[in-house]
């Protein structure tokens, strides 16, 4: 069970449906990127979401680590499309992909796509992004726990345990 960021989740919940923007979540190290994202599918699957139309690529997992390139991406999410209509497409660590935002841009273009991709600070809060994202993203920036969280996340620790 993952400790829900409500702060965070109350930002984003307006657009879990817009197949017209990329949600990009930034933030430095370890601060929970895709714990975050993770929390947006359970979301989603609480609120009666067919899980069969959630993709979600952890880009940094062995499993993945041979998508390298723009048309293995587009091949993989292919691969995990099971149903028409509205697709939830979950990339993390997408930085891994040398050219990642061609294939993003052409989902996104193409419609039936919810878009939310993670990645590293030092890439996705360069300049070049919002180029190579033609400017249809919105950015979500994500922090270490705030002091209130941190006490949170105690007493949701020790009720879990």
């Amino acid at each position: 069970m993952l400790f829900k960021r409500e702060k965070y989740l109350k930002r984003i919940r307006p657009f879990y449906d817009a197949d017209d923007l990329i949600k990009v979540i930034t933030g430095v190290r370890r601060c929970g990127k895709s714990s975050l994202m993770q929390t947006i599918v359970d979301d989603l699957i609480g609120n009666g979401v067919d899980p069969d139309t959630i993709i979600y690529l952890d880009l940094d997992k062995r499993e993945n680590r041979k998508i390298r390139t723009p048309d293995q991406l587009e091949q993989l999410i292919e691969n995990k499309i099971k149903k028409d209509g509205l697709n939830y497409l979950f990339l993390d660590e997408v930085q891994n992909v040398t050219g990642f935002e061609d294939v993003v841009n052409g989902f996104r273009t193409d419609g039936n796509f919810s878009i939310f991709i993670t990645g590293s600070n030092s890439y996705l809060l360069n300049g070049e992004l919002v180029t190579k994202l033609t400017g249809r993203y919105l950015e979500f920036e994500l922090f270490t726990l705030s002091f209130d969280e941190y006490l949170q996340f105690k007493q949701f620790f020790w009720q879990t345990d």
